[in-house]
Protein backbone atom coordinates (compact mmCIF):
# COMPACT_ATOMS: atom_id res chain seq x y z
CA UNK A 1 0.00 0.00 0.00
CA UNK A 2 2.50 2.32 1.01
CA UNK A 3 4.62 1.64 -1.79
CA UNK A 4 5.22 3.06 -5.10
CA UNK A 5 2.66 1.95 -7.67
CA UNK A 6 3.84 3.35 -10.64
CA UNK A 7 6.36 6.80 -12.06
CA UNK A 8 4.55 10.21 -11.78
CA UNK A 9 5.14 12.66 -14.06
CA UNK A 10 5.30 16.34 -12.32
CA UNK A 11 2.41 18.47 -13.91
CA UNK A 12 3.93 21.50 -16.06
CA UNK A 13 7.33 20.28 -14.66
CA UNK A 14 6.55 22.55 -11.89
CA UNK A 15 3.83 20.75 -9.47
CA UNK A 16 4.84 17.99 -7.13
CA UNK A 17 3.39 14.15 -7.39
CA UNK A 18 3.29 11.43 -5.83
CA UNK A 19 2.38 7.56 -6.25
CA UNK A 20 2.66 6.99 -2.16
CA UNK A 21 -0.12 7.05 0.16
CA UNK A 22 1.37 8.66 2.56
CA UNK A 23 3.37 11.27 0.08
CA UNK A 24 -0.27 11.42 -1.40
CA UNK A 25 -1.42 12.66 2.19
CA UNK A 26 1.18 15.03 2.18
CA UNK A 27 0.08 16.65 -1.16
CA UNK A 28 -3.43 16.64 0.12
CA UNK A 29 -2.82 18.76 2.67
CA UNK A 30 -0.05 21.01 1.03
CA UNK A 31 -2.70 21.16 -1.77
CA UNK A 32 -5.76 22.02 0.85
CA UNK A 33 -4.06 24.79 2.39
CA UNK A 34 -2.99 27.10 -1.11
CA UNK A 35 -6.98 26.33 -1.75
CA UNK A 36 -7.77 27.54 1.64
CA UNK A 37 -5.97 31.17 1.40
CA UNK A 38 -7.34 31.69 -1.78
CA UNK A 39 -11.12 31.02 -0.57
CA UNK A 40 -10.56 33.20 1.91
CA UNK A 41 -9.60 36.04 -0.45
CA UNK A 42 -12.32 35.01 -2.53
CA UNK A 43 -14.84 35.27 0.03
CA UNK A 44 -13.38 38.74 0.84
CA UNK A 45 -13.26 40.32 -2.27
CA UNK A 46 -16.89 38.74 -2.98
CA UNK A 47 -17.90 40.65 0.02
CA UNK A 48 -16.70 43.93 -1.24
CA UNK A 49 -18.40 43.31 -4.48
CA UNK A 50 -21.90 43.23 -2.34
CA UNK A 51 -21.37 47.20 -1.91
CA UNK A 52 -22.08 47.90 -6.09
CA UNK A 53 -24.08 44.57 -7.04
CA UNK A 54 -27.03 42.79 -6.14
CA UNK A 55 -26.57 39.77 -3.95
CA UNK A 56 -28.30 37.51 -6.74
CA UNK A 57 -26.12 38.50 -9.09
CA UNK A 58 -22.76 37.77 -7.49
CA UNK A 59 -23.87 34.77 -5.72
CA UNK A 60 -26.05 33.74 -8.43
CA UNK A 61 -23.80 34.36 -11.65
CA UNK A 62 -20.30 36.06 -11.08
CA UNK A 63 -19.38 33.73 -8.70
CA UNK A 64 -20.56 30.45 -9.79
CA UNK A 65 -19.03 31.52 -13.67
CA UNK A 66 -15.86 32.60 -12.22
CA UNK A 67 -15.67 28.99 -10.58
CA UNK A 68 -17.37 26.97 -13.30
CA UNK A 69 -15.31 27.96 -15.97
CA UNK A 70 -11.92 26.81 -15.02
CA UNK A 71 -13.16 23.23 -14.42
CA UNK A 72 -15.29 23.58 -17.85
CA UNK A 73 -11.77 24.38 -19.57
CA UNK A 74 -10.09 21.21 -17.99
CA UNK A 75 -13.03 18.90 -18.47
CA UNK A 76 -13.00 20.00 -22.08
CA UNK A 77 -9.44 19.58 -22.31
CA UNK A 78 -9.52 16.35 -20.94
CA UNK A 79 -12.34 14.64 -22.98
CA UNK A 80 -11.18 15.87 -26.84
CA UNK A 81 -7.62 14.69 -25.93
CA UNK A 82 -5.98 10.95 -26.72
CA UNK A 83 -7.85 7.48 -27.94
CA UNK A 84 -11.81 7.15 -27.59
CA UNK A 85 -11.02 4.66 -24.83
CA UNK A 86 -9.18 7.25 -22.95
CA UNK A 87 -12.11 9.98 -23.36
CA UNK A 88 -14.41 7.58 -21.78
CA UNK A 89 -12.31 7.04 -19.08
CA UNK A 90 -11.98 10.39 -18.19
CA UNK A 91 -15.67 11.35 -19.23
CA UNK A 92 -16.43 8.11 -16.39
CA UNK A 93 -13.88 10.11 -13.86
CA UNK A 94 -15.45 14.03 -15.12
CA UNK A 95 -19.19 12.58 -14.13
CA UNK A 96 -18.49 11.31 -10.88
CA UNK A 97 -16.83 14.10 -10.00
CA UNK A 98 -19.46 16.39 -11.21
CA UNK A 99 -22.26 14.28 -9.48
CA UNK A 100 -20.00 14.76 -6.07
CA UNK A 101 -19.67 18.64 -6.78
CA UNK A 102 -23.33 19.48 -6.80
CA UNK A 103 -24.06 17.16 -3.99
CA UNK A 104 -21.33 18.17 -1.46
CA UNK A 105 -22.14 21.66 -2.55
CA UNK A 106 -25.79 20.86 -1.37
CA UNK A 107 -25.25 19.17 1.86
CA UNK A 108 -22.25 19.76 3.36
CA UNK A 109 -21.75 23.46 2.02
CA UNK A 110 -25.38 24.08 2.92
CA UNK A 111 -25.54 22.62 6.13
CA UNK A 112 -22.53 23.48 7.01
CA UNK A 113 -23.33 27.43 5.99
CA UNK A 114 -26.68 27.56 8.14
CA UNK A 115 -24.79 25.95 11.33
CA UNK A 116 -22.04 28.60 10.97
CA UNK A 117 -24.39 31.32 10.39
CA UNK A 118 -26.88 30.15 12.27
CA UNK A 119 -28.30 33.10 14.87
CA UNK A 120 -31.22 33.29 17.41
CA UNK A 121 -34.84 33.48 15.43
CA UNK A 122 -37.33 36.37 15.88
CA UNK A 123 -41.51 35.42 16.82
CA UNK A 124 -41.57 35.49 12.81
CA UNK A 125 -38.95 33.21 12.18
CA UNK A 126 -36.46 35.37 10.76
CA UNK A 127 -33.21 35.80 12.42
CA UNK A 128 -31.83 38.29 14.87
CA UNK A 129 -28.37 39.62 12.70
CA UNK A 130 -24.83 38.49 14.75
CA UNK A 131 -26.61 37.33 17.61
CA UNK A 132 -26.55 33.87 19.02
CA UNK A 133 -26.97 33.30 22.87
CA UNK A 134 -28.97 29.97 21.72
CA UNK A 135 -25.50 28.28 21.12
CA UNK A 136 -26.76 24.65 21.18
CA UNK A 137 -30.35 25.16 20.31
CA UNK A 138 -31.07 24.10 17.25
CA UNK A 139 -34.69 25.00 17.27
CA UNK A 140 -34.59 28.12 18.49
CA UNK A 141 -31.64 29.29 16.28
CA UNK A 142 -31.50 29.80 12.41
CA UNK A 143 -30.76 31.47 9.51
CA UNK A 144 -33.55 33.65 6.99
CA UNK A 145 -32.79 34.65 3.74
CA UNK A 146 -34.28 37.65 1.63
CA UNK A 147 -37.27 36.85 -0.80
CA UNK A 148 -35.15 36.40 -3.91
CA UNK A 149 -32.92 33.36 -2.98
CA UNK A 150 -36.04 30.84 -3.65
CA UNK A 151 -35.99 32.15 -6.69
CA UNK A 152 -32.48 30.72 -7.83
CA UNK A 153 -33.30 27.17 -5.88
CA UNK A 154 -36.24 26.95 -8.52
CA UNK A 155 -33.91 27.92 -11.28
CA UNK A 156 -31.39 25.04 -9.69
CA UNK A 157 -34.44 22.47 -9.76
CA UNK A 158 -35.05 23.32 -13.11
CA UNK A 159 -31.86 23.18 -15.37
CA UNK A 160 -31.33 19.56 -13.45
CA UNK A 161 -34.13 18.33 -15.61
CA UNK A 162 -31.72 18.34 -18.36
CA UNK A 163 -30.00 15.34 -17.51
CA UNK A 164 -33.13 13.66 -18.69
CA UNK A 165 -32.39 14.65 -22.48
CA UNK A 166 -29.66 12.50 -22.22
CA UNK A 167 -30.31 9.81 -19.46
CA UNK A 168 -34.11 8.76 -20.77
CA UNK A 169 -33.05 7.86 -24.35
CA UNK A 170 -30.01 5.53 -22.86
CA UNK A 171 -32.19 3.92 -20.52
CA UNK A 172 -35.02 3.35 -23.30
CA UNK A 173 -32.41 2.42 -26.00
CA UNK A 174 -29.45 0.85 -24.11
CA UNK A 175 -26.67 1.98 -27.01
CA UNK A 176 -25.33 5.41 -28.03
CA UNK A 177 -28.08 8.29 -29.09
CA UNK A 178 -26.04 10.93 -30.84
CA UNK A 179 -28.83 13.02 -31.39
CA UNK A 180 -29.93 12.89 -28.07
CA UNK A 181 -26.34 14.17 -26.70
CA UNK A 182 -26.55 16.81 -29.23
CA UNK A 183 -29.77 17.65 -28.28
CA UNK A 184 -28.65 18.03 -24.61
CA UNK A 185 -25.33 19.90 -25.09
CA UNK A 186 -27.37 22.66 -26.93
CA UNK A 187 -30.25 22.82 -24.12
CA UNK A 188 -27.93 22.99 -21.62
CA UNK A 189 -25.73 26.02 -23.41
CA UNK A 190 -29.41 27.52 -24.31
CA UNK A 191 -30.72 27.22 -20.74
CA UNK A 192 -27.06 28.70 -19.64
CA UNK A 193 -27.47 32.18 -21.84
CA UNK A 194 -31.13 32.00 -20.39
CA UNK A 195 -29.70 32.43 -16.66
CA UNK A 196 -27.21 34.47 -17.27
CA UNK A 197 -29.37 36.90 -18.81
CA UNK A 198 -32.06 36.55 -16.29
CA UNK A 199 -29.53 36.86 -13.66
CA UNK A 200 -28.46 40.56 -14.87
CA UNK A 201 -31.96 41.72 -16.13
CA UNK A 202 -34.34 40.66 -12.66
CA UNK A 203 -32.56 42.85 -10.22
CA UNK A 204 -33.09 45.69 -12.72
CA UNK A 205 -36.55 44.54 -13.09
CA UNK A 206 -37.44 44.45 -9.04
CA UNK A 207 -35.49 48.01 -8.46
CA UNK A 208 -38.12 49.04 -10.87
CA UNK A 209 -40.77 47.45 -9.62
CA UNK A 210 -39.85 48.93 -5.99
CA UNK A 211 -39.42 52.49 -7.17
CA UNK A 212 -43.27 52.08 -8.73
CA UNK A 213 -44.40 51.13 -5.31
CA UNK A 214 -42.56 53.87 -3.86
CA UNK A 215 -43.98 56.44 -6.12
CA UNK A 216 -47.29 54.76 -5.74
CA UNK A 217 -47.34 55.02 -2.23
CA UNK A 218 -46.17 58.71 -2.44
CA UNK A 219 -49.06 60.02 -4.72
CA UNK A 220 -51.31 58.75 -2.40
CA UNK A 221 -49.99 59.69 0.94
CA UNK A 222 -49.39 63.28 -0.62
CA UNK A 223 -53.10 63.07 -1.66
CA UNK A 224 -53.99 62.04 1.64
CA UNK A 225 -52.25 64.88 3.51
CA UNK A 226 -52.90 67.64 1.17
CA UNK A 227 -56.94 66.54 1.79
CA UNK A 228 -55.49 67.22 5.76
CA UNK A 229 -53.40 70.28 5.47
CA UNK A 230 -55.66 72.38 2.98
CA UNK A 231 -58.33 73.29 5.10
CA UNK A 232 -56.99 77.01 5.78
CA UNK A 233 -58.40 76.98 2.11
CA UNK A 234 -61.19 74.75 2.04
CA UNK A 235 -61.99 71.05 1.41
CA UNK A 236 -60.13 69.74 -1.20
CA UNK A 237 -62.55 67.61 -2.97
CA UNK A 238 -66.54 68.42 -3.65
CA UNK A 239 -69.33 66.95 -2.78
CA UNK A 240 -69.08 63.98 -5.76
CA UNK A 241 -65.70 63.19 -4.75
CA UNK A 242 -63.71 65.66 -7.57
CA UNK A 243 -60.87 67.92 -7.44
CA UNK A 244 -62.66 71.26 -5.68
CA UNK A 245 -61.09 74.10 -8.09
CA UNK A 246 -62.00 76.73 -5.54
CA UNK A 247 -59.62 75.42 -2.82
CA UNK A 248 -57.00 74.65 -5.59
CA UNK A 249 -56.59 77.98 -6.68
CA UNK A 250 -56.38 79.92 -3.34
CA UNK A 251 -53.59 77.24 -2.50
CA UNK A 252 -51.51 77.55 -5.76
CA UNK A 253 -51.76 81.33 -5.10
CA UNK A 254 -50.49 81.36 -1.93
CA UNK A 255 -47.67 79.84 -2.51
CA UNK A 256 -46.97 81.60 -5.71
CA UNK A 257 -44.94 84.25 -4.23
CA UNK A 258 -43.75 86.10 -6.83
CA UNK A 259 -47.43 85.93 -8.70
CA UNK A 260 -46.32 84.92 -11.65
CA UNK A 261 -48.76 82.43 -12.30
CA UNK A 262 -46.45 79.35 -11.82
CA UNK A 263 -44.54 78.23 -8.56
CA UNK A 264 -40.56 77.48 -9.44
CA UNK A 265 -38.07 74.67 -7.40
CA UNK A 266 -38.11 77.30 -4.19
CA UNK A 267 -41.82 77.66 -3.94
CA UNK A 268 -42.48 73.87 -4.43
CA UNK A 269 -40.02 73.50 -1.77
CA UNK A 270 -42.15 75.69 0.77
CA UNK A 271 -45.57 74.26 -0.75
CA UNK A 272 -44.51 70.66 0.06
CA UNK A 273 -43.16 71.63 4.09
CA UNK A 274 -46.02 73.91 4.51
CA UNK A 275 -48.48 71.16 3.78
CA UNK A 276 -46.40 68.64 5.35
CA UNK A 277 -46.14 66.30 2.50
CA UNK A 278 -42.39 66.48 3.03
CA UNK A 279 -41.14 67.03 6.29
CA UNK A 280 -37.79 65.63 6.09
CA UNK A 281 -34.41 67.52 5.47
CA UNK A 282 -31.63 66.09 3.42
CA UNK A 283 -31.92 63.59 0.96
CA UNK A 284 -35.69 62.45 1.05
CA UNK A 285 -36.38 66.60 0.46
CA UNK A 286 -34.72 66.77 -2.52
CA UNK A 287 -36.06 63.15 -3.78
CA UNK A 288 -39.43 64.51 -3.02
CA UNK A 289 -38.70 67.87 -5.26
CA UNK A 290 -37.09 65.90 -7.67
CA UNK A 291 -40.53 63.61 -8.14
CA UNK A 292 -42.64 66.46 -8.00
CA UNK A 293 -41.60 68.31 -10.55
CA UNK A 294 -40.75 65.57 -13.11
CA UNK A 295 -44.50 64.69 -12.34
CA UNK A 296 -45.87 68.54 -12.99
CA UNK A 297 -43.81 69.94 -14.93
CA UNK A 298 -45.23 68.48 -18.28
CA UNK A 299 -44.12 70.60 -20.58
CA UNK A 300 -40.20 70.82 -18.90
CA UNK A 301 -39.66 74.68 -18.31
CA UNK A 302 -38.79 74.12 -14.84
CA UNK A 303 -41.64 75.91 -13.20
CA UNK A 304 -45.50 74.67 -12.72
CA UNK A 305 -48.27 75.94 -14.51
CA UNK A 306 -51.69 75.90 -12.20
CA UNK A 307 -53.09 73.62 -15.47
CA UNK A 308 -50.38 71.70 -15.03
CA UNK A 309 -51.04 71.85 -10.83
CA UNK A 310 -54.75 70.99 -11.82
CA UNK A 311 -54.00 68.11 -14.20
CA UNK A 312 -51.39 65.99 -12.01
CA UNK A 313 -54.01 66.45 -9.24
CA UNK A 314 -56.80 64.69 -10.81
CA UNK A 315 -54.64 62.04 -11.93
CA UNK A 316 -53.61 61.68 -8.82
CA UNK A 317 -56.98 61.45 -7.32
CA UNK A 318 -58.11 59.12 -9.69
CA UNK A 319 -55.81 56.55 -9.14
CA UNK A 320 -56.54 56.26 -5.64
CA UNK A 321 -59.95 56.21 -6.12
CA UNK A 322 -59.31 53.09 -7.68
CA UNK A 323 -56.92 51.92 -5.00
CA UNK A 324 -60.08 51.97 -2.72
CA UNK A 325 -61.93 50.13 -4.99
CA UNK A 326 -59.24 47.43 -5.22
CA UNK A 327 -59.04 47.76 -1.47
CA UNK A 328 -62.65 46.81 -0.82
CA UNK A 329 -62.40 43.73 -2.89
CA UNK A 330 -59.14 42.89 -1.29
CA UNK A 331 -59.34 40.86 2.71
CA UNK A 332 -56.50 42.67 4.87
CA UNK A 333 -54.15 41.50 5.91
CA UNK A 334 -50.00 41.78 6.54
CA UNK A 335 -46.96 42.44 9.20
CA UNK A 336 -47.66 44.49 11.54
CA UNK A 337 -45.88 47.29 10.54
CA UNK A 338 -48.20 47.23 7.41
CA UNK A 339 -51.09 47.18 9.58
CA UNK A 340 -49.91 50.49 11.43
CA UNK A 341 -49.48 52.13 7.69
CA UNK A 342 -52.58 51.72 7.09
CA UNK A 343 -54.10 53.33 10.14
CA UNK A 344 -51.93 56.34 9.10
CA UNK A 345 -53.13 55.95 5.95
CA UNK A 346 -56.96 56.51 7.76
CA UNK A 347 -58.03 53.11 7.12
CA UNK A 348 -56.81 52.95 3.60
CA UNK A 349 -55.40 49.09 1.94
CA UNK A 350 -51.79 49.89 0.93
CA UNK A 351 -51.58 48.19 -2.80
CA UNK A 352 -50.66 44.40 -2.88
CA UNK A 353 -47.02 46.19 -4.45
CA UNK A 354 -46.59 48.60 -1.53
CA UNK A 355 -46.85 45.53 1.12
CA UNK A 356 -43.84 43.72 -0.83
CA UNK A 357 -42.00 46.84 -0.55
CA UNK A 358 -42.70 47.16 3.09
CA UNK A 359 -42.16 43.86 3.71
CA UNK A 360 -38.79 43.69 2.51
CA UNK A 361 -38.09 46.87 4.39
CA UNK A 362 -39.45 45.11 7.68
CA UNK A 363 -37.13 42.13 6.79
CA UNK A 364 -33.95 44.17 6.04
CA UNK A 365 -34.24 46.69 8.70
CA UNK A 366 -31.36 46.68 11.20
CA UNK A 367 -28.64 45.63 8.35
CA UNK A 368 -27.76 49.02 7.91
CA UNK A 369 -26.54 49.97 11.60
CA UNK A 370 -24.78 46.37 11.38
CA UNK A 371 -22.96 47.43 8.79
CA UNK A 372 -21.76 50.42 10.09
CA UNK A 373 -20.79 48.47 13.05
CA UNK A 374 -18.93 46.61 10.32
CA UNK A 375 -17.26 49.16 8.91
CA UNK A 376 -13.71 48.51 9.91
CA UNK A 377 -14.04 45.11 9.06
CA UNK A 378 -14.96 45.64 6.13
CA UNK A 379 -12.40 48.76 5.94
CA UNK A 380 -9.91 45.29 6.41
CA UNK A 381 -11.42 43.46 4.02
CA UNK A 382 -10.49 46.42 1.27
CA UNK A 383 -6.63 45.69 1.88
CA UNK A 384 -7.30 42.03 0.85
CA UNK A 385 -7.61 41.88 -3.32
CA UNK A 386 -10.07 39.12 -4.54
CA UNK A 387 -7.96 36.04 -6.18
CA UNK A 388 -8.08 34.44 -9.34
CA UNK A 389 -10.99 31.64 -9.08
CA UNK A 390 -8.71 29.74 -12.03
CA UNK A 391 -5.70 29.39 -9.68
CA UNK A 392 -8.02 27.25 -7.44
CA UNK A 393 -9.56 25.16 -9.44
CA UNK A 394 -6.20 24.62 -11.69
CA UNK A 395 -4.74 23.61 -8.04
CA UNK A 396 -7.75 21.60 -7.58
CA UNK A 397 -7.00 19.64 -10.58
CA UNK A 398 -3.53 19.40 -10.10
CA UNK A 399 -3.91 17.73 -7.00
CA UNK A 400 -6.54 15.38 -8.15
CA UNK A 401 -3.69 14.11 -10.85
CA UNK A 402 -1.13 13.74 -8.31
CA UNK A 403 -3.44 11.65 -5.70
CA UNK A 404 -3.70 8.49 -8.25
CA UNK A 405 -7.32 8.04 -7.23
CA UNK A 406 -8.73 4.75 -8.18
CA UNK A 407 -12.05 6.04 -10.26
CA UNK A 408 -14.26 3.33 -10.13
CA UNK A 409 -13.60 3.07 -5.95
CA UNK A 410 -14.20 7.19 -4.98
CA UNK A 411 -16.31 8.64 -7.46
CA UNK A 412 -18.00 10.87 -4.87
CA UNK A 413 -15.40 11.41 -2.12
CA UNK A 414 -12.87 12.32 -2.60
CA UNK A 415 -12.30 14.55 -6.52
CA UNK A 416 -15.26 16.85 -5.87
CA UNK A 417 -13.81 17.84 -2.75
CA UNK A 418 -11.03 19.09 -4.63
CA UNK A 419 -12.77 21.09 -7.38
CA UNK A 420 -15.26 21.99 -4.66
CA UNK A 421 -12.96 23.21 -1.61
CA UNK A 422 -13.15 26.64 -3.18
CA UNK A 423 -17.06 26.95 -3.11
CA UNK A 424 -17.46 25.25 0.38
CA UNK A 425 -14.65 27.43 2.21
CA UNK A 426 -15.85 30.92 0.44
CA UNK A 427 -19.49 29.67 1.69
CA UNK A 428 -18.28 29.18 5.39
CA UNK A 429 -17.02 32.55 5.34
CA UNK A 430 -19.61 34.15 4.11
CA UNK A 431 -22.11 32.61 6.88
CA UNK A 432 -19.45 33.51 9.43
CA UNK A 433 -20.21 36.96 9.38
CA UNK A 434 -23.83 36.04 10.84
CA UNK A 435 -25.87 38.50 8.44
CA UNK A 436 -29.30 37.76 6.34
CA UNK A 437 -27.26 39.55 3.59
CA UNK A 438 -24.70 37.32 3.68
CA UNK A 439 -26.40 34.47 4.03
CA UNK A 440 -29.00 35.28 0.89
CA UNK A 441 -25.16 35.60 -0.79
CA UNK A 442 -24.12 31.85 0.12
CA UNK A 443 -27.33 30.00 -0.56
CA UNK A 444 -27.27 32.14 -3.90
CA UNK A 445 -23.57 30.71 -4.22
CA UNK A 446 -24.50 27.81 -3.81
CA UNK A 447 -27.73 27.20 -5.92
CA UNK A 448 -25.60 29.32 -8.32
CA UNK A 449 -22.92 26.35 -8.55
CA UNK A 450 -25.28 23.60 -9.04
CA UNK A 451 -26.96 25.28 -11.76
CA UNK A 452 -23.83 26.14 -13.53
CA UNK A 453 -22.43 22.37 -13.30
CA UNK A 454 -26.34 21.00 -14.52
CA UNK A 455 -25.95 23.78 -17.79
CA UNK A 456 -22.28 24.54 -18.64
CA UNK A 457 -20.31 21.28 -17.61
CA UNK A 458 -22.82 19.08 -18.25
CA UNK A 459 -23.24 20.45 -21.80
CA UNK A 460 -19.47 19.79 -22.15
CA UNK A 461 -19.78 16.60 -21.54
CA UNK A 462 -23.01 15.61 -24.01
CA UNK A 463 -20.98 17.20 -26.76
CA UNK A 464 -17.93 15.26 -25.56
CA UNK A 465 -20.14 12.42 -25.71
CA UNK A 466 -21.50 13.43 -28.89
CA UNK A 467 -18.46 14.06 -30.64
CA UNK A 468 -16.23 10.90 -29.20
CA UNK A 469 -19.00 8.53 -29.95
CA UNK A 470 -19.16 7.64 -26.09
CA UNK A 471 -21.05 5.46 -24.50
CA UNK A 472 -23.53 6.89 -21.25
CA UNK A 473 -23.60 4.59 -18.44
CA UNK A 474 -23.89 6.88 -15.55
CA UNK A 475 -27.73 6.24 -14.31
CA UNK A 476 -26.24 5.86 -10.67
CA UNK A 477 -24.91 9.04 -10.89
CA UNK A 478 -27.88 10.58 -12.55
CA UNK A 479 -30.25 9.63 -10.20
CA UNK A 480 -28.70 10.44 -7.45
CA UNK A 481 -27.68 13.95 -8.45
CA UNK A 482 -30.96 14.76 -9.80
CA UNK A 483 -32.50 13.35 -6.69
CA UNK A 484 -30.51 15.63 -4.23
CA UNK A 485 -30.67 18.97 -6.53
CA UNK A 486 -35.01 18.73 -6.44
CA UNK A 487 -34.92 18.64 -2.74
CA UNK A 488 -32.62 20.90 -2.25
CA UNK A 489 -34.89 22.78 -4.50
CA UNK A 490 -37.78 22.28 -3.12
CA UNK A 491 -36.39 23.35 0.59
CA UNK A 492 -35.19 26.06 -0.90
CA UNK A 493 -38.19 27.23 -3.12
CA UNK A 494 -40.35 26.46 -0.11
CA UNK A 495 -39.42 29.07 2.84
CA UNK A 496 -36.89 31.40 3.32
CA UNK A 497 -36.64 30.67 7.42
CA UNK A 498 -34.48 27.89 7.98
CA UNK A 499 -33.82 26.43 11.44
CA UNK A 500 -30.79 25.35 12.29
CA UNK A 501 -31.74 21.18 13.39
CA UNK A 502 -32.26 21.14 9.63
CA UNK A 503 -28.53 20.92 8.84
CA UNK A 504 -28.60 17.41 10.17
CA UNK A 505 -30.95 15.52 7.82
CA UNK A 506 -29.61 17.51 4.53
CA UNK A 507 -25.97 16.72 5.51
CA UNK A 508 -26.66 13.27 5.62
CA UNK A 509 -27.84 13.31 1.89
CA UNK A 510 -24.39 13.33 1.02
CA UNK A 511 -23.40 9.64 2.72
CA UNK A 512 -26.56 8.75 1.74
CA UNK A 513 -26.25 9.01 -2.21
CA UNK A 514 -22.66 7.42 -1.86
CA UNK A 515 -24.31 4.51 -0.40
CA UNK A 516 -27.08 4.68 -3.69
CA UNK A 517 -23.96 4.74 -6.56
CA UNK A 518 -22.57 1.98 -4.43
CA UNK A 519 -25.42 -0.09 -4.67
CA UNK A 520 -26.58 0.54 -7.96
CA UNK A 521 -22.88 0.09 -9.28
CA UNK A 522 -22.06 -2.86 -7.68
CA UNK A 523 -24.67 -4.59 -6.31
CA UNK A 524 -27.89 -4.24 -8.75
CA UNK A 525 -24.73 -3.26 -11.49
CA UNK A 526 -27.65 -0.64 -13.24
CA UNK A 527 -25.48 0.09 -15.99
CA UNK A 528 -24.26 -3.06 -17.29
Amino acid sequence: MFGAMSNCKETWGVFPCSTSLPGSFILVLVYGRVILYAANWLSDGSELLLEILDPGIIGGLVLPILGALPDAFIIAVSGLGGTQEEAQKQISIGVGTLAGSSIMLLTVAWAGSVLLGRCDLKKDGTMKNKTLTHRWNLFKTGISTDRFTPLSAMLMGASVLLYGTIQIPSILARTFHPLASLVGGIMCFVFLAGYCIFQVIYPEMQSRMMDRAKNKHRRVNAMRLMEENTSAFGNLLSFDGSLNMRTVEPMFKNFDKDNSGSIDRGELRALLLGLSISNEKGDALEEDLKYWMKEFDQDEDNVIGFDEFCNVLKKWLQERRDENRKASRRPTRGPSRIQGMRQNNGGEEIPEDERHLLARDEEEGGEEDEEKENEQDEEEDENKPPPSRTQIATLSATSQRHLAFQPSLSPLPSPPFAISAGEVVSSFQFAKRKRSKNLSLTLSQIYGAVTLNNTLCLGIFLLIVHFKHLKWTYTSEVAVTVGATLIMSLIGLRSTKFRSWMAIPVALIYPLSVFIVWFLDYVVHLDD
